[in-house]
């Protein structure tokens, strides 16, 4: 690495790396243009509103953590007179990466600069070399997300970051669905719906948003447990036999909040497998179509009881460039007896259906979501 970068943050701040082969072509336009800067340059901050990530997984290429970002870079800063020193930093409510190709020719990444100042990405160039630098700000998800980028010559990086932080106001970074599973309204969710939150509320269909204080979470199993003051008839999950190779599953949740319905999205199909990648057996795959914000609702039988908790797709950028072809609704969701045993860790009185003995005990799908409707709701997580 041609810059000296800042000690103190050294594990965190920056890692020069390869030209990724996705980045063959970066030398097209920046989507937000370009912007001339010396080393006196004024205002400092200069500031720049954007919308952050894009098509291409970086981070099978980058070993950065750096997620999905646009082809070209999002904005090209040409820097003459250099100053002491050049500091870039995102700024947003949610977990934003940040992308740097300076004039040397080598790349600098940043997932988060400082965690007691914030998650946000930042990076520090200590007496930078004069010339272009090229900038990516991507997302962890295919999402595209709001954000501020933040170049300084002057200021502290810290200083800076610690007084944008206390002038932000709360801000919903991210949503999801969960459900209701005792009578102390508790409610199964996934762990990486929370992963942002400081606060967050649950809301069922024709209900107030309530909000709701996390009691557990489990990173290796994706689950986590609220609980609020709400006064809702909570789930069954089904008892026997668990679901076999192709019985018929139904989905209810909230899913691209915003962009579809607010009262809920249904969708069913079948169980594809009875395992998921890699042959993990915490995992169902199944072929009911799900988007994000369906992240933590639940997966029923025809018989309204709940099999499963919804929680990732297949990665099709993944299967496109490491496996030369095109995944399509392949969905995954985590099994009851996983879900049980963390509702058992944490002593959580749930309802078990009762035995499957014959079709005629099949509810409509339209009964099914009529059903649903009454226990699941959305997340809304707040930062």
């Amino acid at each position: 690495m041609k810059h000296e970068m800042t000690t103190a943050f050294a594990a965190l701040i920056a890692l020069a790396i390869a030209q990724p082969a996705w980045a063959q072509d970066w030398q097209q336009e920046a989507n937000y243009g370009a912007v001339e800067l010396n080393g006196d340059f004024s205002p400092d901050p200069h500031t720049l509103q954007m919308v952050a990530g894009g098509p291409v997984n970086a981070s099978l290429s980058v070993d950065c953590g750096i997620g999905f970002v646009s082809e070209p870079p999002d904005l090209t800063v040409d820097y003459s007179d250099a100053g002491r020193s050049l500091a870039f930093f995102v700024e947003s409510y949610y977990d934003t990466t940040l992308l740097v190709n300076s004039p040397s020719g080598d790349w600098h990444c940043n997932d988060d600069f400082n965690d007691s100042i914030g998650g946000n990405p930042g990076l520090v160039f200590q007496r930078p070399r004069a010339g272009l630098y090229d900038v990516w700000v991507g997302v962890h998800s295919r999402d595209f997300r709001d954000a501020e980028l933040y170049i300084t010559g002057r200021e502290n990086l810290s200083q800076l970051i610690e007084r944008i932080e206390a002038a932000r106001g709360p801000g919903i970074v991210a949503s999801g669905s969960g459900f209701v599973v005792s009578n102390e309204g508790h409610i199964l969710t996934n762990h990486h719906v929370l992963a942002e939150c400081n606060s967050q509320t649950f809301q069922v269909r024709g209900g107030a948003a309530v909000e709701a204080s996390l009691v557990a979470t489990n990173i290796p199993t994706d689950l986590a447990l609220l609980q609020a003051d709400i006064d809702i008839e909570p789930v069954r999950f089904r008892s026997g036999r668990g679901v076999r190779l192709g019985d018929e599953v139904v989905v209810y949740g909230f899913p691209l909040t915003g962009d579809l319905s607010s009262q809920g999205n249904l969708t069913n199909g079948i169980i594809s497998a009875l395992s998921g990648l890699d042959d993990d057996l915490s995992r169902l795959q199944m072929n009911a179509e799900i988007q994000p914000g369906n992240s933590g609702g639940p997966v029923m039988d025809r018989n309204g009881q709940v099999v499963g908790v919804v929680v990732e797709s297949a990665s099709e950028e993944f299967f496109r460039q490491m496996r030369g072809t095109e995944v399509q609704n392949v969905n995954f969701a985590i099994r009851n007896a996983m879900a049980l045993a963390f509702l058992d860790t944490n002593n959580v009185d749930y309802n078990m259906g009762w035995p499957i003995s014959s079709e005629a005990s099949e509810m409509s799908v339209a009964d099914i979501a009529q059903q649903a409707q009454d226990f699941t709701g959305i997340i809304q997580c707040y930062r």
